[in-house]
């Protein structure tokens, strides 16, 4: 007998097709199960190799051993007349279908189930449905770190960030916000649950391992769909380092082919301007992300460095440059640098990559907002407009321009474009803020307000802007026991901040407690002796106290800071104060002339797009020049300009702003009656906050001050300021 006949009798090629349809099932299992459960890479090489060494040990096994009805015996103890080989045989052969039956079968479920044929999905009752109902909508969420290294978070956060800029990019793909999908990172909820809260259909997830020594990564990545669990599309990518951008350009492009979404011109074109650099260079990028995302005082200036780093190995890496750029103007408007140091650092920036990318949609929205700060208000619209032209998903510019139409008075246009930000963003505390911010300043809109406070504290209930917004929501309204409680609320959550302080001074001196106030004041000092906000309570405490000549002493030194909320008015009212004091007509003018340089100019400009709370400003000109003139013409054209303004602002404000405004534009003009009529109606409109500011220290309700039935009104304030206090007392459960 031939030794190939032998083999075949003893079924030794039978049991290595076996083995062989059988190690292949068990190692399919085996990823699976290894990357569920997050198994390091070695585990699955481990296993594989384990079922390699069984190969030769399952041949031996075969042509050494036989199965006979008494067991497992050696061949050579077997009598050939009794052995049962073609029995075994027979067996194996039922064995050997039954197990490519299910190979094939798990085969073609991988292949055209769970992912589509050469590149084409099959059209299912699902994809079909999709395919007519518009752009696909999707979520990107935060891909698992499973680097040895737990440090290297910050890569896998900062890949999912990419990836998601870069779908965002395709035309026909909704993408949920970087800000949501993130609230949902290491939370095992149920995808379906996710879907739903995102409003999207389908979500990618995945995980990164990061292997620096071997300049190794390996992603996997995974598209499913919301409804109904299945899986769309998988891959692993397992590659150099260096080929990170191909890798998340590639991911692109099958999560596209998956969802059915044509990629057009446009796409191509965007998805073959994704910025690529070199590794270091990106790697820096993504920690200056992670400390960017961060947003406090400290990581702000961390994120700066490793911007400053990316860009010092390669000059021209947009995404590194914008990033440094959108940091520093944080940092102007939380006051850790001035809002022109800000704009100074960067224009060079963000003038070259407009001149080698003028479609960027998030460098036209910097660029808006610089030219806002400016003052050239037309271009920043323009640019406004063009950025969300580039991009009408660009969440930062739709809060951007809903920011601007804002202070601009046009109501309803901001609240629509920050409504649509928070359709994109559901989860972003910064959209969740401007609406919570900007409703409180709206007549009757106190609840949504508040409601959009408490969803803050839902989100991320160590937000300090949880606390913040109800805080000024009720002082707006007038109830400023209920303001100074929440303000002391938000106090754990931001001890360092100089300004909460200095508003939690500033509302005892409202409510007439000025021990509480000179506690808060001193505490605010200490944390920012020399920033507007506390020098502006200071001044404001000083007067209460009627030490007029350290208040004018004070403001002269911080008449040219920067303005802070409403620290300005305090500083430059005892500025004014002082100079007429002094007969110094000039120095009171010119107190005004960065904010309002086209009264100065000749002849004199009135921009009818002004919004009718900047009118105050023109007021307080007009009555410095009728302190020189009774009856200067340029008084009289500013203050009629004034009241066409403020006749037409818009009602949705709230309503006692334009009594105050009124009663000071009245009093202006002479007529004490209708400034005493206003004043009573600022008082029906629920002015609380502020009120000793207007009615006992602003210069231009000076001449008030003896009539009788001013002082009946002040009285009025008293009076409610003391029912206020003991509720602030009860509610702080302070002993007083």
């Amino acid at each position: 007998m031939s030794f190939f006949n032998e083999l075949k009798r003893r079924n030794v090629f039978k049991v290595v097709i076996a083995y062989v349809v059988t190690s292949w099932l068990v190692a399919q299992v085996a990823q699976l199960a290894a990357e569920s459960f997050g198994a390091p890479d070695w585990v699955m090489k481990m296993f594989i190799t384990l079922l390699a060494l069984g190969f030769p040990i399952a041949i031996i096994f075969s042509w050494a051993f036989e199965m006979t009805p008494e067991g497992i015996k050696k061949e050579k103890d077997v009598d050939r007349s009794q052995s049962i080989t073609s029995t075994t045989g027979q067996k194996l052969n039922f064995t050997i279908i039954g197990l490519l039956v299910v190979a094939l079968g798990y085969f073609a479920y991988d292949k055209f189930l769970l992912t589509p044929v050469a590149g084409e999905p099959v059209k299912t009752a699902d994809t079909l449905e999709a395919e007519n109902s518009g752009p696909q909508t999707i979520a990107v969420l935060p891909f698992v770190n499973m680097s040895e290294d737990k440090s290297n978070e910050y890569f896998s956060d900062g890949l999912t960030e990419e990836l998601l800029n870069i779908l965002a990019k395709i035309k026909e793909l909704h993408v949920a916000g970087r800000t949501s999908s993130f609230a949902f990172k290491g939370k095992e909820d149920d995808l379906r649950i996710i879907g739903e809260k995102l409003n999207v259909s389908s979500i990618l997830e995945g995980s990164v391992r990061k292997d620096e020594k071997r300049n190794r990564v390996r992603i996997t990545a995974q598209l499913i769909n919301v409804e109904n669990g299945y899986h769309l599309w998988s891959e692993t990518f397992d590659r150099e380092l260096d080929d990170i951008f191909a890798i998340q350009e590639e991911i692109a492009r099958e999560v596209a082919q998956a969802l059915r979404v044509t990629l057009l011109g446009e796409d191509e074109v965007r998805l073959g301007e994704i910025a690529n650099t070199q590794m270091n260079a990106y790697d820096f990028y993504l920690q200056g992300l992670k400390s960017q995302n961060e947003n406090s005082y400290d990581s702000l200036n961390l994120a700066v460095e490793e911007f400053q780093k990316a860009i010092a190995l390669d000059p021209q890496y947009t995404p590194a440059q914008l990033g440094l750029i959108s940091t520093w103007l944080s940092m102007g408007t939380t006051g850790a640098i001035t809002r022109q140091q800000a704009s100074d650092n960067s224009l060079p920036l963000l003038t070259m990559i407009l001149q080698r990318e003028p479609d960027n949609s998030r460098a036209l929205t910097l660029r808006a907002r610089i030219y806002s700060q400016q003052r050239d208000f037309e271009t920043a619209e323009k640019t406004h407009r063009a950025a969300l032209n580039a991009n009408p998903r660009d969440v930062n510019a739709l809060r951007s321009i809903g920011s601007y139409l804002f202070g601009k008075e046009r109501i309803s246009e901001s609240i629509d474009f920050l409504e649509q930000a928070a359709v994109i963003e559901p989860y972003s505390v910064d959209v969740q803020w401007q609406l919570c911010f900007y409703l409180a300043f709206l007549e009757n809109q106190q609840d949504a307000s508040l409601a959009g406070c408490g969803r803050i504290r839902e989100i991320n209930p160590n937000s300090p802007n949880g606390y913040y917004g109800p805080a000024m929501t009720f002082e707006q309204s007038g109830d400023l026991a209920n303001s100074v409680y929440w303000w002391a609320r938000s106090i754990p959550f931001d001890e360092s901040d100089y300004e909460l302080t200095s508003q939690i001074a500033s509302r005892w001196i409202d409510l007439g407690d000025l021990e509480m106030a000179e506690q808060w004041l001193q505490r605010s000092l200490a944390l920012g002796a020399n920033q507007p906000s506390p020098i502006a309570s200071k001044i404001l405490m000083l007067q209460q106290q009627e030490q007029q000549a350290l208040a004018a002493d004070l403001a002269r030194q911080a008449i040219g800071m920067e303005d802070r909320g409403t620290s300005r008015n305090f500083i430059r009212n005892a500025y004014v104060i002082d100079a007429l004091s002094r007969t110094d007509v000039q120095s009171a003018l010119d107190a005004y002339r960065i904010d309002n340089p086209e009264i100065f100019e000749e002849p004199m400009r009135l921009r009818e797009n002004n919004p009718s709370w900047n009118m105050r400003d023109l007021i307080e000109i007009a009555f410095i020049l009728k302190s020189v003139d009774i009856a200067s013409s340029k008084a009289v054209e500013i203050l009629d300009f004034a009241e066409r303004k403020l006749q037409k602002s818009d009602p949705a404000l709230l309503l006692w702003y334009t009594d105050l405004d009124m009663a000071a534009l009245e009093n202006t003009r002479g007529n004490t009656d209708a400034a005493i009529a206003y004043l009573n109606s600022a008082f029906e409109h629920g002015m609380r906050i502020e009120w000793r500011h207007a009615l006992q220290h602003w210069f231009v309700l000076e001449s008030l001050h003896d009539e009788p039935e001013y002082q009946q009104l002040v009285a009025m304030f008293e009076q409610d300021m003391e029912r206020q206090r003991e509720e602030a007392y009860e509610l702080l459960r302070l002993a007083k």
